[in-house]
């Protein structure tokens, strides 16, 4: 990367000394109904980011780890899913199956259940878990490791996701070494303020899925085919966005080893459920899921607007129908990229920001993988949607919540603006 700015190495020590401290305030004296704050320091963030990643400076990776290590010892404060994460831990200790009971139904059988119950909230508490069976198993990592402290579980579960992040530094490097793209670019995920404090911060996962994705990308590249489908089946296992993405191996793959490649990544998914096999499973972890296509709603952007026409076609919330004919839309997207397109990088890209246009809830932590893959890609639309996705905290107040169509404005018009010119010139660079 060139220094077009011509910052000298003190300036940008100052810089990252700066983003250091608004890193410490955005961690311990932050709350998360302070909207004004949180858009100062984040904008504070990005503008760091941006001198810093268009800089020359040597030791980026050396930033990326201390801006970590600023938020080592936070209880994440934008968040409060790592209190289920932490309830799934314990009751999976305590060898109860997480997919089979809700929260509330078992509180008294888990340490300090009440507690945990109050913090991750209702919608959490009355519904089955959600996670895949990695996630369970990391997640009890935490619990064993730390079974009756909090902070002590958000440490192991930190560590785990810092590590994750490292691998991607490393894996994501050597991806770009065998495209004979730029290494440095892997900086733009690196040092990204959203990446920092939604993964290690926040203590969201998608970093660990992308960590094994990676992998799986990088053992592709090889042409490692079976070593590359036990990692993706880590990634699906970790978070479920990857099965999404397995469509765009079908032109990169001869048809045997192609076959092999599905199966090994269908019996490791297959097998990791066993374990926590009952009469329910199936019903109860289906149904969760579909909560996210047909209850939830957050943050929305394309289908917010379907849902204005059908309250003014109908008079009522058509989220049930609209959750269920936009998925069918995406897989006949996602076949058309596959069998008509052969750009594998930005087939995945454009398949998951389509996804995530339509998807009824948008939390900021879901664009982690398109910033992943935008390393690889010549687009400006994930980088500025990764800023600009800091509005949907506008809707957190200190006792109600309610979304503000203004600033979803703010955060939508730029991204399709950007989206809309990017895809219609062909400006992405792939592979």
């Amino acid at each position: 990367m060139n220094n077009p700015w011509k910052i000298s190495n003190p300036w940008l020590m100052s810089i990252a000394g700066a983003c250091c401290i608004i890193f410490y305030v955005f961690a311990f004296h932050l709350e998360r109904s302070n909207f004004n704050l949180l858009l100062t320091l984040y904008s504070g963030l990005f503008l760091g980011y941006f001198f810093l990643i268009s800089s020359d400076y040597k030791y980026k990776f050396v930033l990326g780890l201390i801006f970590r290590m600023v938020l080592v010892l936070q209880i994440p404060n934008l968040s409060q899913d790592f209190y289920r994460f932490i309830w799934d831990g314990r009751v999976l200790i305590s060898s109860i199956n997480p997919y089979s009971f809700l929260p509330i139904d078992i509180v008294e059988k888990v340490f300090d259940g009440q507690f945990l119950l109050d913090k991750m909230g209702n919608l959490s508490g009355h519904n089955h878990s959600n996670y895949p069976p990695l996630n369970q198993l990391i997640f009890a990592i935490g619990a064993f490791l730390s079974p009756k402290n909090v902070l002590g579980n958000v440490l192991v579960l930190r560590t785990l996701i810092i590590l994750a992040d490292i691998g991607i530094y490393i894996f994501g490097r050597k991806i770009l070494e065998f495209l004979n793209l730029e290494k440095e670019k892997i900086h733009y995920y690196f040092l990204n303020p959203l990446v920092i404090i939604e993964l290690t911060g926040n203590l969201h996962f998608e970093g660990v899925m992308m960590s094994f994705l990676c992998l799986g990308f990088y053992f592709f590249y090889k042409n490692k085919y079976s070593i590359s489908a036990v990692f993706i089946a880590l990634a699906i296992l970790t978070k479920l966005i990857p099965l999404l993405l397995l469509p765009f191996f079908i032109k990169k793959i001869a048809t045997k080893k192609l076959i092999a490649f599905y199966a090994i990544i269908g019996n490791l998914c297959i097998a990791a459920f066993l374990p926590f096999f009952d009469s329910n499973l199936f019903e109860n972890y289906s149904k969760t899921v579909g909560l996210w296509f047909t209850n939830f709603e957050f943050n929305g952007s394309i289908y917010y607007l379907l849902r204005e026409i059908g309250y003014w076609i109908t008079g009522y919330n058509m989220i049930a129908i609209i959750g269920k004919i936009t998925p069918v839309f995406i897989v006949f997207y996602i076949g058309y990229l596959a069998f008509t397109k052969s750009n594998f990088l930005e087939n995945q890209y454009l398949a998951l920001m389509v996804y995530f246009f339509l998807s009824t809830t948008i939390h900021p932590w879901y664009l982690i993988s398109m910033i992943f893959l935008g390393v690889f890609l010549n687009t400006k639309s994930i980088w500025f949607w990764s800023f600009t996705v800091i509005f949907s905290y506008a809707a957190y107040g200190v006792n109600y919540f309610q979304e503000k169509p203004i600033f979803l404005i703010f955060e939508y018009l730029p991204v399709f603006t950007l989206f809309y010119l990017e895809h219609r010139n062909r400006k992405i660079n792939y592979s």
